[in-house]
This record gives structure tokens, sequence and C-alpha cells, in this order.
């Protein structure tokens, strides 16, 4: 074997091994964007448990088409990366949307979330959302204010029905 293909089949194999342990997957564009902005850009990726992993294109077709992953291939023209994360999908779509706005050179073309294709647009919209901790707390929220309306309610029905026997007992104990 060669040493090229060597390190291509071993570029592969590892960005299979990425893409089967990751929960999200996004693609992204770079054209243009300095060493400095790239290495920002992984800094606030690993801040939020992501990873870029920048190989050529071809080889991350392969992969994504030895792991099953369709419909992600059209979006690979020009200099392209793949952001893996474990993380929220909120979360990275937050991080990548937050860096494109500051950095024009950096594009996102689309992700894969759970056997679901997101477009620019799509992600955009998912980075306007809440965490999911906070959709969780939120929910909560609205579940328990009910309650503790109710509990408060009745508490304060209690109190006074304590107040009324209490009068009644000491009308009796007068008269």
């Amino acid at each position: 074997m060669k040493l090229g293909s060597f390190f291509r089949n071993a570029a592969v194999n590892r960005l299979k091994k990425d893409i089967g342990e990751s929960d999200s997957l996004f693609v992204v564009q770079y054209l243009g964007l300095d060493s400095f902005r790239m290495s920002q850009l992984r800094i606030a990726l690993r801040d939020g448990k992501s990873r870029l992993f920048v190989a050529k294109n071809s080889l991350m077709k392969i992969a994504l088409k030895d792991s099953k992953i369709d419909g992600l291939d059209g979006l690979f023209e020009g200099p392209a990366a793949l952001v893996f994360s474990d993380n929220d999908i909120a979360v990275v779509s937050k991080i990548l949307s937050k860096f494109a706005k500051e950095n024009d050179k950096l594009i996102l073309k689309g992700a894969y979330y759970k056997g679901s294709l997101f477009k620019q647009k799509d992600i955009e919209n998912i980075a306007k959302l809440p965490s999911k901790e906070v959709l969780i707390a939120q929910v909560v929220f609205a579940l328990k204010s009910p309650l503790a309306g109710l509990v408060f309610t009745l508490g304060g029905v209690l109190n006074k029905l304590v107040i009324v026997l209490n009068q009644i007992a000491q009308k009796r104990k007068i008269g």
C-alpha cells in the first residue's frame, strides 16, 4: 500500500468513527478564514464540547457515504469542514451562528441531527431557541405555577377555616 492511500484510509476511518460517535454533524465552509480565526473557532467549539475536522471534500463524502448519511454531499463546495458534536444541537448552532455573524468568511452549509437534515436557515432558527435545559425549566415552571397557586389558595381557605373555628370555640367558652 502506498503511503498516500494509507493516510487517506486513516482519515476516512477517523471521519467514520467521529460520525458514528456524534449526535450532530455540521458542514461549514471556511473560504478566506485565516488560521487565527480558525483557532478561535476551534476553541469556541471545544468549549461547547464539539470539534472541527478539516479534510479533503472527497474523503468527507466517502466517510458520509460509508456511514449511510445522505443529503450532505451537495454541501461540499470549496474548502469545507465538518463539525462533530455530542452536545445539544442548539448549543452548537448558537456557537456557529455567532461565529458566522462575527466572521463573514464562515458559512453554515447544513447539519445532520438524528436522521434529519437541516439547511442554513434551519440552523439559524435553532440557534435562536433557548437551550434544552432552559426549555425544560420553562415547562417545569409552567406546570408548577398552577399547582403552587392552588396550594396557596387552599392554604388560605384552611387558614380562614381555622380562624372561624377558633372564633366559634371562643364564643362557646364565653357564652
